[in-house]
């Protein structure tokens, strides 16, 4: 990164003469014993308008014509000034009642100016809500915590946003409503850092998976850092804590199984169950006193209600919407085994997966939490993955009983989305209730039918763990 590295001189600067911009573009700083740019740039930041550090690096270097990151005392540095300029704002507030429309974006992606750009274009398409990573699989806290634990991902020695409270501003300005992510028990930095908190395989060792470490999440240091987490978050601003890797692993790890042949699945299912609504209700009562929302992700295939997916995650819909205020599953048509309940192509069915899962998880909900499915917006497994698709998925999640969409694209890119998005966020578009009544009542009523069926005549599934949007990263 730009952020390390960067030395200083202790020898005499000549000064010389050089262009200078009008004062409303720069500001006048002598570099004095122990400055480096990056200090400079923390000084400055605020100041000078720029959202990110780097950002602001690159402007002093190329103002100053600097070729290398050195610095020698006395030397006089023209740190440059950016105008505040407009900027879009949402016409549809969620605060004010309005459908969310949101789109995910990962911690790096908000830690760069260009981030203003994607939301800019996208809230002049219609969208007006964020999801941004406060902390990912890697355990890389994108924000400066003040909690001990806290560590800024591999490689990095600064977080990757300059400033929570920057970021927040400038998303207010827009009108957004902003959630903030934070994955629970899958935790690169965590487990590196604590592997005792961490879930064992049979020989004592940690159990990773993609280089991470599945923290258990029965033991309360690791409930404690994540709620400490929300609660900066919470305070900071945020409308939402939505977590994610809100389960057990679903990899292998069965260290609470018995032998195959005698394993009593529902008991398995049950303990671990009782492990995740344990904190579910510890998070419920720890921000309970905070102005914020809380959400979880879950995977789409729990809609289905298969016992061996019921044990292997720990993840149950009815518990769940007792305790957070939205449930937002995870339902990519791509994820589902060819086959799934008929369906040759599931990448190729939106429709019916977004329709039908959406259906299930309202019912299971039974009004207690709303539903705001996740919607795939990336190509994979789709043989036209076009605007249409990205309509069908938005259609059939409002037909269903949805509480608003959020787009999931692992690299922030959604350009295909975009050429869409005005016409399905047109007031027309949105309502739900015109002439939809009769046929809600009645996909509901086949939906309860369906979820009673026996799992034995649901249809299978390869493996729970491709029902989840971080395979596709």
């Amino acid at each position: 990164m730009l952020l390390a590295g960067i030395l200083l001189m202790t020898i005499p600067f000549p000064v010389t003469a050089q262009t200078v911009l009008t004062p409303a573009d720069t500001l006048d700083y002598s570099v004095k014993k122990g400055d480096t740019l990056i200090k400079i740039c923390s000084r400055f930041r605020q100041q000078t308008n720029h959202y990110a550090l780097d950002g602001l690096l690159a402007d002093i270097r190329k103002t100053n014509q600097l070729k290398s990151n050195l610095l020698l005392i006395g030397q006089k540095l023209r740190i440059p000034v950016l105008p505040v300029l407009e900027c879009p704002v949402t016409t549809t507030q969620v605060a004010a009642g309005e459908e969310m429309r949101g789109i995910y974006l990962t911690g790096p992606a908000c830690g760069v100016s260009s981030v203003l750009r994607r939301v800019d274009h996208f809230v002049e398409a219609g969208g007006n809500a964020v999801v941004f990573d406060a902390k990912d699989i890697d355990g890389g806290v994108s924000f400066a915590s003040k909690h001990e634990l806290a560590k800024w991902g591999k490689g990095r020695n600064l977080p990757v946003i300059s400033s929570l409270d920057d970021m927040m501003s400038r998303f207010d300005r827009r009108d957004l409503y902003v959630v903030a992510r934070v994955a629970l028990f899958l935790d690169g930095e965590l487990g590196r850092q604590r592997p005792d908190l961490a879930l064992k395989d049979s020989e004592g060792n940690p159990w990773q998976e993609r280089g991470c470490y599945w923290m258990d999440p029965a033991q309360p240091e690791v409930r404690q850092y994540n709620l400490a987490l929300a609660l900066e978050l919470a305070r900071a601003g945020v409308d939402e804590i939505q977590f994610d890797y809100v389960r057990f692993p679903t990899n292998g790890w069965k260290e609470d199984w018995a032998d195959s042949m005698t394993t009593d699945v529902e008991k398995v299912a049950l303990g671990r169950r009782a492990v995740i609504n344990s904190f579910l209700a510890e998070a419920h009562d720890v921000l309970a006193a905070e102005d914020v929302l809380v959400s979880a992700d879950l995977y789409g295939i729990m809609a289905w209600g298969r016992m061996e997916d019921l044990a292997l995650t720990g993840q149950h819909v009815p518990s769940f919407a007792k305790y957070v205020d939205i449930i937002c599953p995870m339902i990519y048509p791509s994820h589902f085994a060819p086959g799934f309940e008929g369906r040759k192509r599931p990448g190729d069915d939106p429709k019916y997966f977004i329709g039908e899962g959406t259906r299930r998880f309202v019912a299971l909900a039974d009004g207690q939490a709303k539903i705001r499915p996740w919607l795939q917006a990336f190509p994979y497994r789709v043989s036209q993955y076009d605007g249409q698709y990205i309509k069908d998925q938005i259609e059939a999640g409002r037909l269903a009983g949805g509480s608003g969409w959020c787009l999931w694209n692992p690299a922030c890119r959604y350009s295909v989305a975009l050429r869409v998005l005005p016409e399905m966020c047109h007031p027309q578009a949105v309502d739900p209730l015109q002439g939809l009544s009769a046929v809600l009542v009645a996909e509901k009523t086949a939906s309860k039918a369906a979820i009673s069926t026996p799992l034995t005549l649901l249809g299978t599934m390869a493996s729970p763990q491709v029902a989840t949007k971080e395979n596709i990263e």
